[in-house]
């Protein structure tokens, strides 16, 4: 467990050479750190330009800005050091501060304390790194969303409308004995329609999901249908070899694009035969069909020789059909999407079909908050509970009822605030970035 009594130092700029490099310290020895360093007391918003020693021979004047707690960004007290940015001046200026007892910060340290202190939310501090992260402008605008509330308030709306229920049926429980008839009607009504209202919102935050981290989409399909030449007409360059010769395609190639600035994480698979030629097409065949069961989309390739050409995929993938080659075969009458990858033709088209098909929330607008996997997974357990509640409360077993309740309570409780703080709390902030 980290040991949160420490104070640690880290760089929080980019690692590489630059003009400036922001060094960031906190914990509760920072004023003793200030005075050793300065030769000034530390104060409250104050600036003070130091020089300061780093090894024989070599001294860097700095910018010190210093934060008192509980008005920092951790909560803590807290010194920004500015410096030159070469990369041998940062690593001898944190070597000097680790000699005046600092340590090292974790990944996402410096959040996680900001948590921890009460500065931040989970969800916000969750969203602070998706915006480090953020890959579109779409994405930095729903990241700001939820950096104001928006998907909070959601889950804390949530949270209020499933303990009202629990209220109502617990106190039927109590304040009705074994010889009385508990009408389960009005509790059966108010379920159904916190199911509409959950599932409804599973849906947009699965929509919001994709957009913070990415559609994970394989091309796939048989052999020698231009798979490949479809990924570099997503990706406007050479990322896949194309040839005439069947099975060029071996190992997984991945290429990230932006189409109607949702990113969309490529990857072009080898040809799924049914008899492979040699033991490294075996392999490729067999990490296109793993990767089959990560993606989020399918774009499944055939042309003209291929139109009986048949795949099972893994149970609630989205599959886009796609039929390729119509410059040689014209418009085939099937219900794929005819393009010519070769000469571009109908591509539009087909990205226009690719966002319809992955996004579930057809009546939302699209970057309404930012939201993670995590966050989805609970909702898809809470989801599950309200379910079985509806079904025992129709069967009229209203303590069990009541205890599922109280299990999907659980679930969105864990979004705002994890019970097995330790391990989930640090699986969380590891991907944060160092400096964090």
């Amino acid at each position: 467990m980290i040991n949160l009594e420490d104070t640690i130092v880290a760089c929080a700029t980019p690692p590489g050479s630059g003009a400036i490099s922001s060094i960031r310290i906190s914990g509760k020895d920072c004023s003793k750190l200030y005075k050793k360093i300065s030769g000034k007391s530390m104060a409250h918003k104050e600036i003070h330009i130091s020089e300061i020693e780093l090894s024989s021979g070599i001294k860097e004047k700095c910018v010190l800005t210093s934060f008192i707690s509980p008005n920092s960004y951790t909560g803590e007290d807290t010194v920004e050091i500015s410096c030159h940015g070469n990369p041998l001046i940062v690593e001898l200026l944190i070597t000097k501060l680790k000699t005046l007892d600092c340590r090292d910060a974790q990944p996402g340290e410096f959040t996680m304390r900001s948590y921890l202190n009460g500065k931040v939310s989970l969800i916000e501090a969750e969203a602070i790194s998706d915006l480090i992260s953020a890959r579109s402008i779409e994405n930095i605008k729903a990241v700001n969303k939820s950096l104001a509330g928006s998907f909070e308030k959601k889950i804390d709306e949530l949270i209020f409308e499933l303990k009202s229920m629990r209220a109502r049926v617990e106190g039927e429980i109590d304040f009705n004995d074994q010889d009385t008839n508990i009408d389960l009607s009005e509790i059966s009504a108010n379920l159904d329609s916190f199911l509409i209202t959950i599932e409804d919102f599973i849906n947009t935050t699965s929509d919001a999901v994709l957009m913070n981290e990415g559609i994970k989409t394989i091309i796939t399909g048989p052999e020698n249908v231009g798979k490949s030449t479809l990924m570099n007409v997503f990706t406007k360059k050479k990322t896949s070899i194309v040839s005439e010769i069947a099975g060029t395609t071996r190992d997984l190639v991945t290429k990230s694009v932006k189409i109607h600035g949702l990113v969309f994480d490529l990857i072009d698979s080898a040809g799924l035969s049914s008899r492979a030629k040699d033991k490294i097409e075996e392999i490729g065949t067999n990490l296109a069909k793993n990767a089959l069961e990560e993606a989020d989309l399918i774009i499944e390739v055939v042309d003209h020789n291929n139109l009986n050409y048949e795949m099972t995929y893994p149970k609630g993938k989205k599959v886009v059909k796609v039929l390729n080659k119509s410059d040689l075969a014209g418009d085939e009458k099937t219900r794929r999407i005819n393009i010519s990858a070769k000469y571009e033709q109908n591509i539009t088209k087909l990205e226009n079909c690719l966002v319809d098909a992955v996004f579930l929330s057809k009546n939302q607008v699209l970057g309404s908050f930012s939201a993670r996997s995590r966050h989805l997974n609970l909702l898809n357990n809470c989801n599950d509970e309200i379910l079985r509640a509806c079904s025992l409360c129709e069967e009229f077993s209203i303590e069990l009822c009541a205890e599922h309740l109280k299990n999907a309570s659980g679930y969105l409780g864990q979004i705002k605030s994890p019970y097995s703080s330790d391990d989930l709390l640090g699986e969380i902030f590891s991907s944060f970035c160092i400096g964090k």
